[in-house]
């Protein structure tokens, strides 16, 4: 602004010299003719600013990861005169973007306004702002700009539901079991009983037999497949029932970058994988995420796993203290997605003041094995113990 007003008023200083030293009436026609265009300019911006309003729209309220969706920027106006420049510059979380400029100049000369549409494309699961950080109203010579009223309300800020996938993980035995016998899903003494009689196997007890492909996995009577050293399952329908305890944990950082909303992707879609393995299996878990509140799914079949995948699009971090509520009471029963990564050592220190639980992390989050129970996921959301 002040390079604008130095070289008005050099422009100045030429219109005078002129008017002195060369031509009195051509140096005086350019010097009024500049007077007037200060005033006119300014005389424009203080209406744009009472007259001018801008608002945002996004084209959908959810959509999927990698879509195509349209900011709509509405400039609406009160008076028949065109308007000063509108600088107008975005900020969006990194879950979504635009290969477009985030900061541009517009002029609307139209009686009722004009919409401007910006392209967007989703990226990362999740709740996903875009925002019109600042809106600036600049005069036709560059010298003035003011703040738009009503850049700081609500009406400059829209919001899209980014929808995570369920991804096909396979069928990952180790992890299987390792929820099942988290959950104490299976009684110590299982394979045995007070019947008499003689199972398929020649042990005393319930029925069994080798495992075949296809067999729920909830139906391995691991004690006594370590004992055999093969799986073995059992052919009664007396299986204990349990369910299987997760907890998301999403953290507020600073200032998160697109590597942290990469990491929180894989995290929630590596969840949602597993707990389709598991449903498919046979087992029913339960689910706490913080959503204007920690609220709990019991994912008992794939109508709640739908219900949760929507309910996770609009996912957003957990304050501090409602984080450490949750998190600090976690004890050994439940499994914790966690979306720390490795420099996040304030985050991840209230892992050593909880109860115990355990902990999946992601392969590029860099987080070194902190507890017992630990695993971490590949690219191909492989489970691989820590």
């Amino acid at each position: 602004m002040f390079r604008n007003l130095a070289n008005y008023a050099l422009c100045i200083a030429l219109a005078v010299l002129l008017c002195v030293f060369v031509s009195g009436l051509g140096g005086l026609f350019i010097l009024i003719l500049l007077v007037l265009t200060l005033i006119f300019s300014l005389v424009i911006i203080f209406v744009s600013k009472k007259t001018v309003s801008v608002s945002t729209k996004l084209s959908t309220e959810i959509a999927n990861k990698g879509e195509d969706v349209e900011l709509e920027i509405t400039i609406a106006k009160s008076t028949f005169l065109p308007t000063s420049y509108i600088e107008i510059t975005l900020d969006m979380t990194p879950n979504i973007t635009t290969g477009h400029l985030k900061t541009f100049k517009v002029i609307s000369a139209r009686r009722t306004g004009d919409i401007i549409t910006v392209p967007l494309k989703t990226e990362f699961c999740g709740e996903a702002t875009v925002l019109l950080a600042d809106v600036r109203l600049i005069d036709y010579l560059g010298i003035v700009n003011m703040k738009l009223a009503g850049a700081d309300d609500g009406s400059m800020r829209s919001a899209v539901r980014i929808m995570p996938q369920i991804r096909d993980a396979g069928v990952q035995a180790d992890v299987l079991k390792a929820t099942s016998e988290n959950a104490a899903a299976y009684e110590e003494d299982e394979e045995e009983s007070d019947e008499s009689a003689i199972g398929l196997t020649g042990v005393a007890g319930y029925e069994h037999r080798k495992y075949e492909i296809g067999d729920p996995l909830k139906r391995v009577n691991w004690k006594l497949s370590s004992k055999r050293d093969e799986l073995m399952v059992r052919l009664d329908d007396k299986v204990l029932s349990s369910s299987q305890s997760f907890i998301l944990d999403y953290p507020l950082v600073t200032v998160p970058d697109r590597a942290y909303y990469q990491n929180v992707d894989m995290i929630i879609e590596a969840s949602l994988s597993l707990l389709s393995m598991l449903l498919m299996q046979g087992y029913e878990s339960s689910y706490t995420y913080y959503l204007d509140g920690w609220q709990t799914v019991d994912i008992n079949d794939e109508k709640g796993l739908l219900y949760l995948q929507e309910e996770l699009a609009g996912i957003r971090p957990t304050p501090e203290r409602e984080r450490n509520e949750v998190v600090l009471e976690a004890d050994s029963s439940v499994i914790c997605f966690t979306c720390c990564t490795a420099n996040m050592s304030q985050e991840i220190a209230a892992f050593y003041k909880s109860k115990g639980c355990s902990l999946v992390v992601t392969e590029q989050s860099g987080i070194s094995k902190i507890c017992t129970n630990m695993w971490k996921i590949t690219e191909d959301l492989e489970f691989v113990a820590m």
